[in-house]
């Protein structure tokens, strides 16, 4: 994936500006979660590794149609692998690792490292990184990401874990790239999220 299209992918994600994060104890339960979120308009998912046969899933959508497929919980360069020969447009990672960093600049695949400190924000940073995972989005809340803007005004923030569907507005109108929300988008129905979707394309 060259460069252009990296910064395609990013853009992608800003637009969908909500990410369903699809984790399960098996892989028949996770591509029935992710036909349900496709049925209810949702057009960026992130399969995580922890879920059983998540390359296949992530192979199986990929191509997909107005669907943004990822790789979520990438903690191994295997993974990452894995994930990029499946057809993954992303991956992302609870945490930061300048090996898996390396591995994915390899991939030419857009990778999505996972922060929560000032100084875990300046390693990446340091690493090129400009777009970061805020995990757990949900502990740290919407004033600690704000007030990370200060010393980190060219960083875009996807918050995620712990994440209310209802509070993906206000992360978006606090300057969120985009947000990650898992299995609480189950008990959100089809219409709350067109309310999202529509207020985000108005911002557009």
């Amino acid at each position: 994936m060259e460069m252009s299209m990296i910064g395609k992918v990013q853009e992608q994600l800003g637009e969908a500006g909500l990410i369903a994060v699809v984790r399960a104890d098996g892989k028949e339960a996770a591509e029935e979660t992710i036909h349900r979120l496709i049925d209810k308009g949702i057009t960026a998912i992130e399969i995580t590794y922890t879920t059983p046969g998540a390359s296949e899933l992530i192979e199986k959508f990929a191509g997909k149609d107005g669907l943004l497929v990822g790789a979520g919980t990438v903690v191994e360069s295997e993974q990452a692998r894995e994930a990029a020969a499946a057809g993954s447009k992303f991956i992302v990672s609870p945490g930061f690792s300048e090996s898996l960093a390396e591995e994915a600049a390899s991939l030419h695949t857009f990778f999505i490292p996972g922060v929560l400190t000032p100084s875990e924000i300046m390693e990446a940073v340091s690493k090129g990184f400009r777009v970061l995972k805020l995990f757990p989005g949900g502990t740290s809340g919407i004033p600690y990401m704000k007030n990370l803007a200060g010393p980190f005004p060219k960083v875009r923030f996807i918050p995620t874990g712990g994440i209310h569907p209802g509070d993906v507005e206000k992360w978006l109108d606090a300057g969120a790239l985009a947000v990650g929300v898992g299995s609480q988008l189950n008990k959100v129905s089809e219409a709350d999220l067109q309310r999202i979707f529509q207020r985000r394309a108005q911002q557009k």
